[in-house]
């Protein structure tokens, strides 16, 4: 029985959509294993961001410049204009400058989330990947992953959207939206790889004069 030209040429385009579907696949995870690998491999990371705030509801947006520093996976230490949030994986603070007062608790996972770390240790666990665009920014190739939670319920943001460089895989750009479509936007303005940190970067002494609230036995 001969096969028809349109049952054949749909056999054939349905191949070639097959393939550029498990090339893509294939390419998406050779990225997020290139990430993770560079990433899981670093001791401490320095960035320093600009931070802006889109809200879909006023249509306003709010912007502010801060530091990260990453101390593996359980310390951090955010910096901003107005606050700081520190752990050191067992206690979490977090310094209103405007309020003057310090609170102190447990680490949670809302402190947390939006602090690079997910995506830049767990990607693969945490997340569905797929790569939305390719581009050139000079002589360098820019990848742009969408990463999708996997447990959309244990998560505060329905997408992230991360701008990586080829083969250096430094982070460009990281957009977090939320169920109700605001956008948080990091600009990484500069990244500085395992540099030295005091032991009391990831511990924090309330300023003297401020109030304190301990979260931790109410």
């Amino acid at each position: 029985m001969k096969l028809s030209y349109w049952c054949i040429r749909g056999v054939l385009v349905g191949s070639l959509l097959f393939s550029g579907w498990t090339n893509a696949a294939s390419r998406i995870d050779k990225i997020i294993d290139a990430v993770q690998k560079k990433y899981r491999s670093v001791k401490t990371l320095k960035i320093e961001f600009r931070q802006i705030n889109r809200f879909q509801l006023t249509k306003t947006e709010s912007e502010i410049f801060g530091t990260l520093f990453l101390g593996g996976k359980d310390n951090f230490r955010l910096e901003t204009e107005d606050q700081v949030m520190v752990s050191d994986g067992k206690t979490f603070w977090r310094y209103n400058k405007l309020d003057q007062q310090v609170l102190i608790d447990y680490p949670k996972k809302e402190d947390q989330e939006v602090l690079f770390r997910d995506f830049l240790y767990d990607i693969k666990d945490k997340y569905f990947a797929e790569l939305v665009e390719e581009r050139k920014d000079g002589k360098k190739k820019i990848f742009v992953v969408k990463l999708i939670p996997r447990e959309s319920d244990q998560s505060f943001f329905t997408s992230i959207k991360v701008w990586l460089e080829d083969r250096s895989w430094k982070i460009r750009r990281v957009i977090y939206q939320d169920y109700n479509e605001n956008e948080t936007e990091f600009q990484i303005e500069g990244m500085e790889i395992n540099p030295q940190f005091r032991p009391a970067t990831f511990q924090f002494s309330p300023p003297d004069g401020v109030e304190v609230v301990d979260l931790r036995f109410e």
